[in-house]
């Protein structure tokens, strides 16, 4: 049996098995797509479903359903296979990491947090030596940094 619930965006009443009610109703997909819509509906919008952490719940249950994918000897052989094919215009990675960043984070004895940003001083994205890099507090401060090395080659004033 049916029963009468209200569209979720338009307020029309609609009937649906009790099967079919959901957290959010809709009578057509026109109010769907209107509800969803940030610019229409900037306060429920971010409501209707909750982003934070599905990435990290989605690997776990990849771990749970499929243990045997992603072995330790398994991400090595993608890892190899991917190794040295970027013609030095990408920064290199270890396990999906920029591998300056995993170098920082040995001379910081921690990890580095997200608004860090690491700088090589001589400019060459592939060299990863510890001498070479500088780690800044921010995104800004490395633009001001970039700055300063621009005027001083320049011969202006970068302050």
């Amino acid at each position: 049996m049916k029963s009468k619930i209200k569209c979720d965006w338009c307020e029309k009443e609609i009937s649906r098995y009790p099967s079919q009610i959901k957290k959010h109703n809709f009578c057509s997909r026109k109010c769907l797509a209107d509800f969803s819509n940030k610019n229409k509906n900037p306060n429920g919008y971010s409501k209707l479903k909750n982003y934070e952490s599905m990435s990290k719940n989605m690997i776990e249950i990849n771990k749970k359903l499929n243990p045997t994918r992603m072995t330790n000897e398994t991400r090595q052989k993608l890892r190899n296979a991917r190794l040295n094919c970027g013609n030095g215009v990408t920064y290199s990675k270890y396990y999906g990491v920029h591998e300056h960043r995993v170098v920082a984070e040995k001379i910081l004895g921690r990890s580095l947090r997200m608004e860090e940003v690491v700088h090589h001083i001589d400019g060459n994205k592939r060299n990863n030596d510890e001498c070479n890099l500088i780690i800044l507090p921010s995104q800004s401060e490395h633009a001001k940094l970039h700055l300063r090395d621009r005027a001083f080659w320049e011969g202006g004033d970068a302050e």
